[in-house]
């Protein structure tokens, strides 16, 4: 899971962040922090193979999941414990993500995430897998639930982006697999 410590970003101003009380210069030319500067440096190329049609398959190791991408997008892990990606689809409007969490334990938590959908409806894998996707203030949610973890697809951008881009959203959400042994 993306966790967000204490730090407050806007790109729209040039108001300094704070960190634990600290106050963040904000670098002018970029307009970004020193936090999110190092994030950046410190992004990692995920394992993949390429398909004979150009398209990429990404591997996550953590979590045990896979998932295709068009060969136009590419996808970086700015995680600091492996636990997922950013897809990179050349839209700066445009945030999509695959991230995996453990739920073993945490059974409360994964409920009450999905009790924050304005509504939900049964998503089904490309493998057959059962799924759930949850609608919320404009974004959608591929949930893949495991006996002990949970794959999310995070979708968010503008609505006319979303509806030019449905079929690629939806078979990036169908190629998602789980090997489910150890998870």
């Amino acid at each position: 899971m993306f966790v967000v410590m204490g730090v407050v970003v806007s790109c729209k101003t040039r108001v300094n962040t704070s960190v634990d009380g600290e106050m963040l210069p904000t670098d002018t030319l970029t307009n970004t922090t020193p936090l999110e500067d190092i994030i950046e440096d410190e992004a990692t190329e995920p394992h993949f193979k390429k398909t004979d049609d150009g398209s990429v398959v990404i591997m996550n190791e953590r979590f045990g999941f896979t998932f295709e991408l068009p060969a136009n997008y590419s996808a970086t892990d700015k995680s600091n414990n492996g636990d997922g990606y950013f897809i990179v689809t050349g839209d700066k409007d445009v945030d999509l993500r695959i991230y995996g969490e453990n739920i073993n334990g945490n059974e409360l938590m994964a409920e009450m995430e999905l009790s924050t959908c304005e509504r939900t409806e049964t998503f089904h894998f490309g493998n057959g897998y059962p799924g759930t996707l949850c609608y919320q203030s404009g974004d959608k949610y591929y949930y893949y639930d495991t006996p002990k973890t949970r794959i999310v697809f995070y979708v968010h951008g503008p609505k006319t982006w979303q509806e030019r881009n449905d079929a690629i959203i939806n078979t990036i959400a169908k190629s998602i697999k789980v090997q489910m042994k150890g998870v």
